[in-house]
């Protein structure tokens, strides 16, 4: 069965990973083929688990994860107006990009055009949907990060934190990438923005681990460093 075949001649699901594809098979022929076999459903397991870590919008669902990964790569040809399709597929397709970084470039090239216009699509639609934006602006920056696009991934980042000066994360994202572009004065003083928005927002418990070391006095650029090594 070809690729096209399969994804229903989708251009943004063309020239996927072998594993994607191969996932994509199954799902069309599911009432033939039976359950997906173990190692597509742990290959699925982990792929879901990389797109919630990046924040996609994906509801829990009474099927495999296999099938729920293939009904999420497949929502934006079934419902094009659909603004959460377009985000999942965008965070879908960068992270298809991470895991073939030995195929060639030009494939993974492909992959990450595809995943900006996807975020295009997905901001277009519900231009007031704030909390979505932000998901997909830092998609958007993510995957300018893996082009080597430092400075409009600075750009995305800083769209999303104007959107909510009050989340402590979005200033590490945007410290981050100033890191990234080689502006490591104002990434600091970023960092220290960042510090004083996690002191309002009560500390919260997934970034104590970066701020451990303002706490114990030590300088701004161990937190830049330890958390430059996060954004893949």
């Amino acid at each position: 069965m070809t690729n096209a075949a399969t994804n229903g001649k989708s251009k943004f699901l063309a020239d996927v990973p072998s594993e994607i594809r191969e996932l994509l098979d199954w799902h069309e022929a599911r009432e033939v083929r039976g359950n997906p076999g173990p190692k597509l459903t742990e290959f699925a397991n982990r792929f879901l688990g990389g797109m919630i870590e990046d924040h996609a919008v994906i509801p829990p669902l009474a099927v495999s994860p296999a099938e729920v990964l293939a009904l999420v790569l497949l929502h934006h040809q079934k419902s094009p107006e659909n603004t959460a399709a377009w985000l999942n597929l965008g965070l879908a397709l960068r992270r298809m990009a991470l895991y073939q970084v030995h195929d060639a470039d030009h494939k993974n090239e492909q992959l990450l055009q595809r995943a900006l216009e996807s975020f295009d699509r997905s901001l277009q639609l519900e231009g007031d949907n704030m909390g979505k934006n932000i998901r997909a602006w830092i998609g958007q920056a993510l995957t300018y990060h893996q082009m080597g696009l430092y400075e409009d991934e600075v750009r995305c980042c800083l769209q999303a934190l104007d959107s909510d000066r009050s989340d402590p994360s979005l200033w590490m994202f945007y410290a981050f990438a100033l890191g990234a572009a080689g502006r490591e004065a104002k990434a600091l003083s970023v960092i220290d923005d960042a510090y004083e928005a996690y002191v309002r927002a009560g500390e919260p418990e997934g970034l104590r681990y970066l701020f451990a070391d303002i706490e114990r006095g030590s300088s701004p650029i161990e937190v830049l460093r330890k958390g430059g090594t996060l954004i893949v």
